[in-house]
């Protein structure tokens, strides 16, 4: 069965051998067609490193937005739990702005008591204290010129009071 092939298959071998100077022609074609596109991806790739870099840009700093808003939700968080034990609205508002790692200003942070047993006196035991905070972050990047955009974060904590608190401000 081989011997068959091998005998058929010389012919075509010969058929082979004399088109290949064709082929080599043609590939030689082919190929110095591609030299004529050498710096194509190099220049495909100034064209889209920009906007690569504004983007991994755009994440990067959206990343620090998140950050900062953990930071402050924790921040009013211990100030409420501060709030809970009795301390008061000054003493709150400096907790949360030193947990808040600068973040918050004093001004930017409010401190204020919820009514719960609805007696009407704000800042008894069993009502709640309410410690919230504004800010608002600018984002470093901008966007074809158009400004970079603002984020307001307004996170605030509820607590139980455990002991009355005095000139308490209500909500």
């Amino acid at each position: 069965m081989f011997g068959e092939l091998r005998s058929k298959g010389s012919g075509d071998l010969a058929l082979i051998v004399r088109s290949a100077p064709k082929v080599s022609t043609q590939l030689g074609r082919v190929s110095s067609g591609l030299k004529s596109e050498r710096g194509q991806a190099l220049v495909e790739f100034a064209f889209m490193m920009p906007l690569l870099l504004l983007f991994i840009l755009l994440v990067v700093d959206f990343g620090i937005a998140l950050d900062r808003r953990e930071i402050i939700q924790h921040a009013v968080r211990e100030g409420a739990r501060r709030g809970a034990v009795g301390d008061g609205v000054a003493a709150v508002q400096d907790i949360t702005h030193r947990q808040s790692k600068g973040t918050l200003n004093e001004s930017d942070i409010n401190v204020c008591y919820v009514d719960k047993n609805g007696d009407g006196n704000f800042g008894d035991a069993g009502d709640n204290v309410r410690v919230s905070g504004n800010y608002s972050y600018k984002f470093t990047v901008s966007i074809f010129g158009l400004g970079a955009p603002n984020i307001g974060m307004t996170p605030s904590a509820e607590e139980r009071l455990e002991s009355a608190v005095f000139s308490a401000p209500a909500c």
